[in-house]
């Protein structure tokens, strides 16, 4: 038997990246929640458009479970992936921006 590889130590500008990305991702989650009133209709419940419910808790849910998962690579060694499930939903967002606009 062999005795199992190390890993290499992470560049700072990896770390920094990720976290960067996680703290994008809280942003993100906390505009989602401060705009859930505008897509339910109120603050006592989900009195919106079914359509628009779901997409807000899909995109809310992707918001969270996309860094975790990130992290989740992060410690199997798959950085590349890490890197880019913490990315995406912020990027996702950007691109939505920019086309509605």
């Amino acid at each position: 038997m062999s005795a199992p590889e190390a890993k290499p130590p992470a560049p700072l500008a990896l770390k920094l990246a990720i976290g960067l990305g996680l703290l994008a991702n809280a942003g993100l989650a906390a505009l989602l929640i401060g705009i859930s009133g505008f897509v339910f209709g109120g603050p006592e419940g989900a009195r919106g458009e079914a359509s628009a419910v779901m997409g807000w808790a899909s995109t809310l849910a992707i918001c969270l479970l996309s860094p975790a998962l990130g992290l989740w690579m992060w410690r199997r060694n798959r950085r590349d992936l890490a890197l880019a499930m913490t990315w995406l939903p912020p990027l996702a967002f950007l691109v939505g921006v920019v086309a509605v606009f």
